[in-house]
């Protein structure tokens, strides 16, 4: 009998574990999912809306400005429901809560939300995303924290946050499928409802969780004493602990959202860069929170310290390999200073029964550095001003806790000597800040900074131009040569070379001009010439009449647009051009939306009927000769390729302009344009081909 009674109670023992360990499943399921779905929307919204305002960055930027600030309110529901509400109480709110979300999809906005060009851009999106993914992207973000709290009624161990890194591994693996592995598969609409799909099989995942909340028995007022008790016996969080969960991860989403801007617009314009940075960021929430044997201060801020030393030095090293060894820098610096930053707000994380408001303190300081970002530096900044800032202050961070941790192997802090260090710690921080001020770039003579970045205005011997980043926008000589084209658009230009020839067989041409830059074709213009400026930032139209001449002095009728070159096309419906010019190709985020099957044949509406098509696609890591050649097939047009080098004498520089006309066109007869290359057999049938619903720039990434 007494054998029986142990393996009956063997077996009990057992079927309870294989239940318990089920139930956990579900709990990680619903983890998993959710974060999966947290991160594959961000991008799929994003494309959704990107060709609207122009696929600027900036719509990435806002995009995650919207989901930080959700995030944290998703936090603060999850904390709340845990505080407020009993456990049945709160599975059944959930589950409403759910099911209103799933009543809202698709997610995909219709063409009625197309903006018209006066608005703000920041506002009417952050508007837009509010209605289409606010619900279930707030359902979706209290996800981590209120599937922790659930677990902590069965186990209320810090193994509940082992969660959290299993919430953030979900969010790498989203981020890193979406530009290779979901992009080029499905159309825009197909990721809506693919999406769509998921979210309603996350419905059920995380209902069955809030399900089985039901059956937890909410505590009596001995029990909840008890608990009380006990918990006062573990050490409370104190002010400057919840402080700390506000400030380092504010500073954590500060210094990634400051080196994306930076490494993406000046370092190094290649598609996808702005995903290695937040995988970064997102690794070292994975290692920090996963177990606390991961992280190792002393050696982190170490390798950090180094990484500055190198940022502050790289003028030092060879021209050949600066741009890679910076950007390498930057990177490492990014993942020294979030595992420091993640690393000290895991290691003073509180008991479980904490776990919501602990989650809420953090996604605040994530909303509040993305709000800095986002919204204060451009409202009071005329540059990337915060930039040096953060680096100067996480030196200075980074090098007290480097001398405040006393073991390379333990997290043992002696605080008394950040106290006597904390007058080198100043210097550290105040010395790159001088030498920035003292050393500030004297070619510029005006800089401008909005929603679609900064804009400088350089002069140097040879003239004055327009950057943006480390690309020039035009520029125009000094002196008798002041009207003169230079840059990309010299006579030996393939739009040079067009207009030329145009001119000699039209007696009035009109011009319509995508990317207006500092209005260097102008200078093509006679008197009874007509040009169409359009371009989607009011800064560089204001700079373009400000310190530029080239429209001033052009003799020919001038109308500037403001808003998105296809959505201003597409209301300029009585309209006819000779020359329709494409100039918005020249970053890493090129307005897609530009070059589908759908954008030519618009194009082709617009054009006279022997008018010509020129895009300007001189591009140092796409190869857009392919795909522009395609869809010229596509639409029965023939389209040619002009290579022209620069010379520095004369302000121009290297360009390739594609040149789209009907087959007919006498365009080809003439002698400057013999040179021009035509596609090739095996260049069309490798090249890409997009459409609205499905384009990808990793297809036409250079690979060499």
């Amino acid at each position: 009998m007494a054998n029986q009674s142990a393996q009956s109670a063997q077996t009990q023992c057992s079927q309870t574990a294989k239940h318990s360990n089920q139930s956990i499943l579900w709990f990680a399921a619903t983890t998993l999912i959710g974060a999966f779905l947290v991160f594959q929307v961000q991008p799929i919204i994003s494309k959704c809306v990107l060709p609207w305002f122009g696929g600027t960055p900036a719509v990435w930027t806002t995009c995650m400005l919207f989901f930080q600030v959700l995030l944290f309110a998703g936090y603060l529901y999850a904390h709340v429901l845990r505080t407020f509400f009993r456990p049945a109480v709160q599975g059944v709110l959930h589950l409403l809560l759910l099911g209103s979300a799933a009543l809202l999809l698709p997610i995909e906005p219709s063409n009625a939300w197309k903006p018209i060009g006066d608005e703000s851009p920041t506002l009417y999106l952050l508007w837009m995303l509010g209605i289409h993914v606010g619900l279930p992207y707030f359902v979706l973000s209290s996800t981590g924290p209120l599937v922790q709290a659930w677990l902590s009624y069965r186990d209320n161990s810090d193994r509940v946050y082992r969660l959290y890194a299993l919430s953030n591994a979900g969010s790498l693996v989203a981020l890193l499928s979406y530009p290779f592995l979901v992009e080029p598969v499905l159309s825009v609409t197909n990721q809506s409802i693919v999406w769509s799909l998921l979210f309603c099989a996350f419905v059920l995942v995380q209902g069955t969780v809030a399900i089985g909340l039901l059956r937890v028995a909410s505590k009596s007022k001995d029990e909840i004493k008890s608990d009380d008790d006990a918990s006062a016996l573990q050490r409370s969080p104190s002010w400057l602990d919840r402080g700390t969960w506000v400030a380092l991860p504010a500073l954590a989403s500060v210094m990634l959202l400051v080196v994306t801007n930076h490494v993406c617009q000046d370092v190094a314009v290649i598609p996808f860069l702005w995903v290695l940075p937040l995988s970064l960021y997102l690794v070292s929430f994975i290692v920090c929170f996963d177990s606390p044997q991961w992280y190792k201060p002393k050696w982190i801020a170490a390798a950090t310290l180094i990484t500055l030393a190198m940022i502050q030095t790289k003028d030092l090293l060879p021209s050949s390999v600066q741009l890679i060894a910076e950007a390498s820098c930057y990177m490492l610096m990014l993942l020294g200073v979030c595992l420091l930053c993640h690393g000290e707000v895991a290691r003073v994380k509180p008991r479980s029964e904490l776990l919501t408001q602990y989650y809420a303190l953090l996604s605040a300081g994530g909303a509040i550095g993305g709000l800095i970002v986002a919204v204060f530096c451009p409202m009071f900044l005329s540059s990337f001003a915060e930039l040096p800032f953060t680096l100067s202050l996480v030196t200075a961070l980074t090098f007290l806790l480097f001398f405040v941790c006393q073991g390379w192997s333990e997290t043992r802090y002696d605080w008394s000597a950040a106290r006597r260090l904390s007058i080198a710690a100043v210097i550290l921080m105040i010395a790159p800040l001088i030498a920035v001020s003292v050393n500030s770039n004297e070619k510029t003579i005006a800089s401008e900074r909005n929603f679609f970045g900064v804009l400088r205005v350089e002069q140097d011997e040879v003239g004055i131009s327009l950057v943006h980043g480390n690309t020039i926008h035009g520029m125009q000589r000094l002196g008798e040569y002041a009207n003169q084209p230079t840059t990309y658009y010299g006579q030996q230009s393939g739009i040079g070379r067009t207009i030329v020839a145009l001119h000699e067989t039209d007696d009035n041409l009109r011009t319509c001009v995508v990317g207006l830059g500092c209005g260097v074709l102008a200078t093509y213009g006679r008197a009874q010439d007509e040009f169409d400026m359009i371009e989607i930032n009011p800064a560089v139209v204001d700079i373009a009449n400000k310190h530029f001449t080239f429209m001033k002095d052009c003799p020919s009728t001038i109308r500037n647009h403001l808003g998105d070159g296809r959505l201003v096309l597409e209301r300029m419906t009585d309209d006819k051009f000779d020359v329709l010019v494409l100039d918005a190709f020249s970053s890493d985020a090129i307005p897609a939306h530009l070059l589908t099957i759908e954008a030519v044949e618009l194009y082709k509406q617009r054009l006279a009927e022997k008018g010509v098509l020129a895009v300007h696609v001189s591009n140092n890591h796409l190869d857009l000769v392919p795909l522009v050649h395609n869809l010229a097939k596509h639409a029965g047009m023939s389209s040619k390729v002009v290579r022209a080098g620069g010379d520095q004498a004369l302000g121009t520089k290297h360009s390739t302009w594609m040149l789209i006309t009907h087959a007919d066109h006498t365009l080809w007869q003439h002698e400057s344009l013999a040179t021009a290359e035509q596609a090739t057999k095996s260049e069309l049938d490798d090249a890409p081909f997009w459409t609205d619903q499905r384009h990808n720039l990793v297809s036409v990434l250079r690979l060499w």
